[in-house]
């Protein structure tokens, strides 16, 4: 009970992403969920007129449907697996590259440390979001086959530079301790300093900020859905001379493409989206600072 009481917002978290986790690989497996994600053109009312879609939260579709008559439970529970793999992917690009600028920047070499400081003042006066629109909506990105690669590579790389200066700062504070000026004299190399005497008193911080991160990535790409800008979509010719951008895939975002008109017309669609979304950043920031707290509190007995 002791543990439980000092380590409460680690397993609450713990407790949210065992929910998160089974909705994600359980939940479309379970009765109700339509797999298939049938579409449904309308229905017969009581005096027999047919109504078209989108539905209303009823027995048949608790949550409501789509404009295009699918069921929006199913569509939400079977769209975690896809949303979540992008986030988690986006997240992950952005530390394998910000992990090894970080020490370059602590180290000095090859002038990273000088490109950090003047991306992140840059940057500073530029919202992540406009960034994000603007390389985007660039014709040779838009139109790209390979789009969904390009957007996950302009997502993580825009916030690289603040991952990188938050890391290099701890390990400048790390390489301070007493203990790496003895590893120096012993003779250890830059990577055996940076593995076995930098990486372990750093690493609880890392964690913190990846699983923290996570949660931010899933509140700018449900900004992005919101005004209409999508991880995937493909040109779509809806008449001679003229062409709509469409969204390709189920994922949470998707969901998020016609809120302003929803919000008048069918506001379980974007509500019901939003609070998925919610549900998830809420879980990895409760989890990023349960990590906090239990790592601060290692720290203090070292």
């Amino acid at each position: 009970m002791k543990y439980i009481r000092r380590n409460a917002v680690l397993i609450f978290g713990m407790f949210l992403l065992v929910i998160l986790l089974f909705i994600t690989f359980v939940g479309p497996y379970l009765p109700g969920i339509d797999q298939e994600l049938e579409e449904t053109q309308y229905i017969w009312s009581e005096d027999r007129i047919p109504i078209p879609p989108p539905y209303e939260p009823n027995p048949e579709y608790l949550l409501g449907s789509d404009h295009s008559g699918r069921d929006l439970m199913s569509l939400i529970v079977i769209g975690a697996k896809e949303t979540l793999l992008i986030v988690l992917f986006i997240t992950l690009v952005r530390y394998l590259v910000a992990i090894p600028l970080s020490y370059l920047a602590h180290k000095e070499w090859l002038g990273i440390h000088l490109f950090l400081k003047w991306i992140n003042g840059f940057l500073s006066y530029v919202p992540t979001i406009i960034m994000v629109i603007l390389l985007a909506m660039l014709p040779p990105f838009l139109f790209n086959e390979n789009r969904i690669y390009i957007m996950i590579l302009i997502i993580a790389l825009v916030e690289v530079g603040r991952a990188a200066e938050s890391i290099k700062l701890d390990l400048d504070d790390t390489a301070s301790k007493e203990y790496i000026l003895s590893g120096i004299v012993a003779g250890a190399s830059p990577f055996r300093i940076f593995r076995h005497y930098l990486l372990p008193f750093v690493y609880g911080k890392l964690i913190v900020y990846i699983v923290s991160d996570v949660g931010k990535v899933m509140f700018l790409v449900g900004q992005l859905a919101f005004i209409g800008v999508f991880i995937s979509q493909e040109i779509i010719q809806v008449d001679f001379g003229q062409f709509q951008i469409r969204n390709t895939s189920i994922s949470w975002p998707m969901l998020l493409a016609d809120a302003h008109r929803d919000i008048r017309i069918a506001i379980w669609i974007p509500f019901w989206t939003a609070f998925a979304m919610t549900f998830t950043i809420f879980t990895f920031n409760v989890l990023a600072q349960g990590f906090q707290n239990l790592f601060k509190k290692k720290n203090t007995y070292i």
